[in-house]
């Protein structure tokens, strides 16, 4: 199936409210679209005890012909970690993005350029 697109907030120097943060897509995987390479993402993990999350960022781009492991972050319980910025060459202008549990709420904020 396809992947669930997540909400981009453009951040200003007004301040910008951030929606909720959208529950993980653990099935299918989420995606930024319009990936700019200027966009951030909060990964917050919402487990109350001591559980880690995982979150993988794939790369799309190839190194000398060979596609590249996704990264992947670990999110401690009750943490929120920045991750980002991506460029469009390794990661695309759809950034593709999941999550191992729907413990993980993700929100996505494009810095102005």
């Amino acid at each position: 199936m396809a992947r669930t697109a997540l909400t981009v907030v453009e951040s200003t120097k007004a301040g910008t409210l951030l929606p909720a943060g959208a529950t993980a897509d653990v099935a299918n995987g989420n995606v930024v679209n319009g990936n700019d390479g200027r966009v951030i993402v909060l990964a917050q993990n919402t487990n109350g005890a001591s559980t880690a999350r995982t979150v993988t960022i794939t790369v799309t781009g190839a190194i000398d012909g060979f596609a590249p492991a996704p990264r992947t972050v670990s999110v401690a319980a009750g943490t929120t970690k920045t991750l980002g910025p991506y460029d469009t060459t390794a990661y695309s202008t759809a950034l593709q993005i999941s999550g191992d549990h729907a413990e993980l709420k993700f929100q996505v904020i494009r810095i102005p350029g």
